[in-house]
């Protein structure tokens, strides 16, 4: 299936958030220097200068080509002030030009509260909604969230649609005032459990949004863990911190005794699928359902790239790091699954056995071209492990730092 997105998007005016973040920059070079957008307002903190030298360090031989499109327009903001801290004349200007919004900054810390987590999280997207629908000519209002959204649910199937848990409004309102969603626990017979409070406040924003603002031209796209990208910008690309799957190889790689992974009953084998996919073939789904008009919720999942089983990435860990290197070899249990503690429900997941649908997303795995979702050429076998040694080349480098 052959597609042409420059026809769609040199007609559009973009307004992207989170643009300094390892997707977020990806949405960016692609709008710039692929599908040929229109204009992209991309707001960023602190200042212009501080944006750059971000993208510069994520992306340093693509930054000048895509500052020569003079398509982006950096505005200074904070989604966490009123307004996002912009200009009145900048938010007029927005308003009658914008036709698609793309939301992708978020605070991914698994140490904020649920107050902060909301603050960051929830009420700025509201509050892009609700002046979202007031512009003139908006087409789509795309929201990233995450498929752990729906980490509370037990093992088996996960489907692209809402899982009701409760009155939201009086979730939000809970932890507005008492800094806890008591109603939650409240409501349910057994109080769902999170991967974390990140993930929380996303199925919060995403149950808000739909409820209140019913006539949005609403996207949701929620991916798994983001791994590196294929090729675009270039391959490997990856803003530090970004690639769940990577900061897991360092953790064990500076700490082995760190390889006993809690999993469910049924596999104790690590058979379980660790679901991950390259930012880039995200940034192109996120980018090819908003030129088709998508909406609802859509999964970014490994059925659109290639679903690993946790025994696989571990062994491909053990294969590919320096002999020399400490280790210990993995262990699968299935005593305390689930357990306390932020990172600990964090790395659970990996021990989960949750199938995300991509039911949204089929049709368009034969689409080639700019935003292709082919994965000709590409071994994922040799691309996990060049990422191995990669981390591991990383580790091994700053500990001999350390030591000097």
């Amino acid at each position: 299936m052959q597609t042409d997105p420059s026809s769609f998007f040199r007609r559009q005016t973009i307004f992207l958030t989170g643009g300094t973040g390892g997707l977020g920059g990806c949405l960016l070079f692609k709008l710039a220097l692929k599908v040929d957008a229109h204009k992209v307002y991309v707001l960023v903190r602190g200042s212009v200068q501080r944006a750059q030298a971000q993208l510069e360090a994520m992306m340093p031989d693509e930054i000048a080509a895509i500052r020569a499109t003079g398509k982006i327009q950096f505005i200074v903001g904070d989604v966490t002030k009123p307004e996002f801290g912009l200009d009145r004349v900048v938010l007029s200007e927005m308003a009658e030009n914008v036709t698609v919004i793309i939301h992708s900054a978020a605070n991914i810390s698994l140490k904020a509260s649920y107050r902060r987590a909301v603050d960051n999280n929830c009420l700025p997207t509201l509050w892009l909604a609700q002046f979202g629908s007031t512009f003139k000519n908006l087409t789509s209002f795309v929201y990233i969230s995450t498929a752990f959204v729906n980490g509370f649910l037990p093992d088996g199937p996960v489907e692209e649609r809402i899982y009701e848990l409760g009155d939201a409004e009086q979730q939000l309102s809970d932890i507005l005032t008492t800094g806890y969603p008591e109603s939650l626990s409240q409501a349910q017979p057994t109080p769902p459990l999170f991967p974390s409070r990140y993930s929380f406040s996303k199925n919060l924003t995403e149950r808000l949004l739909i409820s209140r603002n019913p006539n949005l031209p609403l996207l949701i796209v929620r991916p798994t863990c983001i791994a590196p990208a294929i090729s675009q910008p270039h391959p490997y690309y990856s803003r530090p911190g970004s690639c769940p799957m990577s900061t897991y190889i360092r953790q064990y790689l500076m700490a082995p005794d760190s390889g006993v992974i809690q999993v469910s009953p049924k596999h104790q084998s690590g058979s379980n699928i660790v679901d991950e996919i390259p930012v880039d073939l995200v940034a192109n789904l996120i980018l090819l359902h908003t030129m088709r008009g998508r909406i609802g919720i859509v999964h970014a999942c490994s059925k659109s790239y290639v679903p690993r089983s946790l025994s696989q990435l571990h062994g491909t860990i053990l294969a590919h790091i320096s002999p020399h290197m400490p280790r210990d070899e993995f262990e699968y249990t299935s005593d305390c699954f689930m357990v306390e503690g932020d990172y600990a429900r964090f790395w659970g997941i990996m021990g989960r056995d949750l199938h995300f649908s991509n039911g949204a997303s089929k049709e368009l795995a034969n689409v080639r071209g700019a935003l292709s979702m082919g994965l000709e050429g590409h071994d994922a076998a040799e691309f996990m492990a060049t990422r191995a040694r990669l981390v591991a080349k990383d580790v091994e480098a700053r500990s001999i730092k350390n030591k000097l």
